[in-house]
């Protein structure tokens, strides 16, 4: 549950009263067991419910000097690691058994130096950390009554805290008629906030547990009940159709400007004027309640066209006017739209000639139409619901799969228009840059929300789009006040902007990120680029047009929170049976609002996307829910922090692994551009290891500030010795994308061994290359290709091991072919021992951890 990348020290005190210590004493006496231990399975308890693994380690300190040399020798303590297997959905009292058993066997061991056992596995060593030493839970013994004569002393609670020899550090002492003590934590891993909380969530557990120790631990409490939060929206269901607010506010101020752009400066009056009478036409056809597709670039002809469309009652679908490609044909295909509207002739559009060809749709040049009036009298009234109709049909970016349509009606296109409009600050004289292609549903939230705010429209070119460079330029010379970006080409800007003087820079008020999770290192990058303006994280999905947003207001840490609900949505995280999850666990986004879509374009109903959690109210009619998939924790600030994708969680050898996080420590390095974590498969489907496809961050000389070799070491520091199971892919330029600017994973290389092409030259080097073959499968290794990135894995070392120590005649130790793992370095290590040498003997050794021809 770490939070923090950098801080100091801290210390809590803590006293959880007499009632509690009663229930305590009284659960030890009916148990016969100690207070301490019952600590500890509390402690164990909570740490299992933050964590990706079944196994939890706590470490203790125990004396080991007998009783009888109390009173004549200070304190000597060791330290076990305990180590409990919390899986299989246990009760609180297996927990205790378990917790109890496992002290018992440790103490027979209490004599084994610490860093004997330390010397004796492959851990990471670092000069401020105890290996091993994560957690430590002290319950010392009754402290002795000071007395001095004619002074009255109290114990007094120290407030600074100082180094810690472990991430947490929890002392618990048994003052009558209370159990008080002390949290101590590293500043660098917690926010007072969240030691604080997991302190409370060991007090909540542990009274629910000694309440009804017969409960399975995956129901037991760790937070008081949830507050509730609004689901329904009821303010919504009173608002007009987004094209009715456009008219009333070109009834307003016709006068003002819509769109400004390469195809001209359109008012607010002549866009309803060209509405009004594109209108006319489709009613003619009619559309009334069928999809009617736009084929244009953004502009006053798209924006016209969009308005009739809504007016006559169709469902609009806007497509870009690239290449659509078979996704584009797919679209048509699954809607038939009534007709394909563009502006102006293309001989060269291979979508529409398609239609109308193949499909036998109707393509129409809405610039040809006759510009007859507008009706004389009131629109016609359509049928049906208003507020219920669709709106736009939009479709996912088809990057993990089939591209799935998506009917938003207008109700939930009205909420999200009038909120965004008025949360940032879309009103008359904003300049807004249309930036994202029109495929994409956030093309529809900046384009109408500033048309119903009242703003102005620029159109972004389409050939400088994406490119960095001109763009910075176009949003000086266009006096940009608002841009709509991904955060992976909002990086690209930056590098723009930054290497500018700051009266060369754009003038942005606000600049809203979303699309993808957006690293703190790009956020305070823009903060001091460009201190003027206001940043905001928007997250959510197609499914819900929007779920949360946060207004960033100062420095973040490396993980920027995705915020807080979007008014008329309710965010909950809830674990794999449908509970809320605590305040600090991991679990997956679940929406509940009335703007949730019914469900997918031509699929059938009740997709497992949008089945209620068991167990949760429906919240009235017209709230439905959506599960996203994505992963995300609450924190105890309240803001919600984006965790990854639940599809993209893997299991290494044993240990679920998620690869957001892998790619979030990596991101957070400062030699980092950009990257992407992907797993590796042996021949039988099991991942073996991860690669890192990194940019590198470089200087202004061109030359990278960092290498594979920091980036390793990086992730060892962040998360052990499992991280040398990690390869590196380094891109030169970008990673790929999709038209939707999220990474497209099909199109990352192969994955290759790390290597420098260097063929082994010494003989220890080719006979290396030998063993690893017969471990290994291969055909060829290079000298500096790494033994994990070859396919191996941790529990291949203790055979390579073996199979060293019969070729060569001499032991080399486990840790070490984790830290030298090339084969040159192995070879280093087998020179450096003495041996280099051919031998089929089995030499002699003492190493109490060398492998036997029957355990390999």
């Amino acid at each position: 549950p770490t939070t923090r990348p950098s801080a100091p020290a801290g210390l809590l005190p803590f006293a959880w009263g007499t009632a509690l210590a009663d229930r305590l004493a009284a659960f030890c006496r009916t148990r016969e067991v100690s207070p301490a231990v019952v600590l500890l399975a509390a402690l164990q308890a909570v740490l299992h419910r933050y964590g990706d693994d079944d196994r939890v380690s706590v470490v203790v300190p125990v004396p080991v000097l007998p009783p009888e040399f109390t009173g004549l020798v200070g304190p000597c303590d060791n330290l076990l690691v305990l180590c409990a297997d919390l899986g299989g959905a246990p009760t609180f009292t297996e927990v205790l058994d378990r917790a109890a058993a496992g002290f018992r066997a440790a103490t027979e061991h209490r004599e084994l130096p610490f860093d004997r056992l330390v010397q004796a596995l492959p851990v990471d060593r670092h000069p401020d950390r105890v290996p091993l030493c994560d957690v430590l839970l002290a319950v010392p013994g009754p402290e002795a009554e000071l007395r001095l004569a004619g002074a009255d002393l109290r114990a007094a609670a120290v407030r600074d805290g100082g180094p810690t020899v472990a991430d947490l550090v929890v002392t618990v002492r048994r003052t009558w008629p209370s159990v008080t003590g002390t949290l101590a934590y590293r500043g660098d891993r917690f926010e007072p906030a969240s030691a604080a909380g997991l302190l409370g969530q060991v007090r909540t557990l542990l009274s629910a547990a000694l309440d009804d120790p017969d409960t399975r631990l995956d129901r037991l409490p760790l937070d008081g009940p949830p507050a509730p939060e609004p689901a329904d929206d009821p303010d919504s269901a009173h608002l007009p159709p987004v094209h009715e607010t456009i008219r009333r506010h070109a009834d307003r101020t016709p006068r003002a400007v819509a769109v400004a752009g390469a195809d001209g400066r359109w008012t607010y009056g002549e866009l309803e004027r060209r509405a009004a009478a594109l209108a006319v036409h489709l009613r003619a056809l009619p559309v009334d309640g069928a999809p009617v597709a736009v084929r244009m670039a953004p502009g006053p002809w798209q924006l016209a066209a969009s308005l009739a469309i809504l007016r006559a009652g169709g469902h609009l679908v806007w497509f870009g006017t690239g290449d659509a490609g078979e996704r584009g044909r797919a679209v048509l295909t699954e809607l038939r739209p009534a007709c394909l509207l563009r502006a102006g002739e293309d001989p060269g559009d291979e979508l529409a000639r398609w239609f109308r060809d193949d499909l036998g749709g109707r393509v129409l040049d809405v610039t040809a139409l006759p510009e007859t009036p507008g009706p004389a009298g009131p629109e016609p009234t359509l049928a049906g619901d208003p507020g219920r109709r669709t709106a736009y049909v939009a479709y996912t970016s088809g990057s993990t799969g089939r591209p799935k349509g998506i009917a938003q009606s207008h109700r939930a296109f009205a909420q999200f228009a009038t909120w965004m409009a008025g949360a940032l600050e879309l009103g008359p004289g904003a300049r807004v840059a249309q930036w994202v292609t029109p495929e994409h549903d956030p093309s529809l939230c900046e384009v109408f929300a500033t048309l119903v705010g009242g703003g102005t429209l620029h159109p972004v070119p389409e050939r400088i789009r994406v490119h960095p460079e001109k763009l910075v330029d176009w949003l000086v010379r266009e006096r940009i006040t608002f841009l709509q970006t991904v955060p992976s080409f909002a990086r690209e800007l930056l590098a723009v902007i930054a290497a500018r003087e700051p009266a060369d820079r754009p003038a942005l008020t606000r600049l809203v990120l979303m699309g993808e999770a957006l690293p703190g290192q790009l956020v305070n990058g823009l903060r001091r680029a460009l201190p003027a303006t206001r940043l905001s994280n928007i997250y959510g999905p197609t499914e819900t047009i929007a779920a949360t947003w946060y207004d960033i207001t100062g420095p973040v840490p490396a993980t920027v929170p995705i915020g807080r609900s979007i008014p008329g949505r309710q965010v909950l995280v809830l674990d794999e049976a449908d509970r809320p999850c605590p305040t600090g666990v991991t679990g997956e986004i679940v929406v509940r609002s009335p703007h949730v879509c019914d469900g997918y374009v031509g699929a059938a109903t009740g997709h497992p996307a949008f089945r209620a959690p068991a167990g949760q109210p429906d919240g009235g009619t017209g709230v439905r829910w959506y599960r996203t998939g994505d992963l995300a924790r609450r924190r105890w600030d309240g803001l919600l922090e984006f965790r990854g994708r639940r599809d993209l969680q893997v299991k290494l050898l044993g240990t679920r692994v998620e690869l957001a996080d892998v790619e979030a420590a990596l991101a957070a390095h400062d030699g980092v551009a950009e990257c992407v974590v992907v797993p590796v498969t042996d021949r039988d489907g099991l991942v073996v290891r991860l690669t890192a496809y990194v940019v590198p961050r470089r200087r202004p000389d061109g030359t990278p500030v960092a290498g594979v070799s920091g980036w390793r070491a990086h992730l060892r520091r962040r998360f052990g010795t499992a991280m040398v199971l990690v390869s590196f892919e380094t891109l030169p330029d970008r990673l790929p994308r999709t038209v939707a600017g999220k990474v497209d994973r099909r199109r990352l290389p192969a994955p290759r061994s790390a290597s420098t092409g260097r063929i082994p030259t010494t003989t220890v080097e080719r006979a290396l290359a030998e063993i690893w073959s017969e471990l290994l499968g291969g055909e060829r290794f290079d000298a500096e290709a790494t033994f994990f990135a070859a396919g191996g894995h941790s529990l291949l070392i203790p055979q390579l091991v073996h199979r060293i120590r019969r070729r060569f005649g001499v032991t080399v130790a486990l840790r070490e072919c984790f830290t030298h793992n090339t084969l040159a370095g192995m070879a280093a290590l087998v020179e450096a021992a003495g041996a280099a040498r051919e031998s089929s003997v089995p030499a002699e050794s003492a190493d109490l951890r060398a492998v036997t021809d029957a355990m390999e």
